[in-house]
């Protein structure tokens, strides 16, 4: 069927609206993984946490091509907007012979957070 990909796709990120929420910008974020051959294409959307620059559920979405990233949409406050705006990217590629696949890109540990102990001898 040639509308099963992007129905997948769709799925996958309605589970994630959620899941990033109340992280900041420069944390987790969600991204998409595209591969034709030897070309990759990167789609990230980021999502602002309640009380940073952007306001509450601020986003932005993030397009890689050739090792270069360019912002190419972004809202103060509508998740949704950014979330849709990937995925129509993603279903693009996928029309373009492109073949995606989601990541969640966690956050590093925090500084200060504890360290796992040496094993005794």
């Amino acid at each position: 069927m040639k509308f099963a990909r992007p129905r997948v796709i769709w799925v996958l990120c309605l589970g994630w609206a959620g899941a990033g929420s109340g992280q900041a910008l420069t944390e987790s974020h969600e991204q998409f993984l595209c591969t034709s051959g030897a070309a990759t294409r990167l789609v990230s959307i980021y999502r602002n946490a309640s009380g940073r620059a952007w306001g509450s559920g601020g986003c932005r979405v993030d397009y890689t091509k050739g090792g270069e990233t360019r912002t190419v949409w972004s809202s103060k406050n509508d998740y949704a907007y950014c979330t849709k705006r990937a995925l129509a990217l993603v279903t693009r590629l996928t029309q373009g012979s492109y073949s995606c696949r989601p990541e969640t890109v966690e956050p590093p540990p925090e500084n200060g957070s504890p360290q796992q102990a040496p094993a005794a001898r």
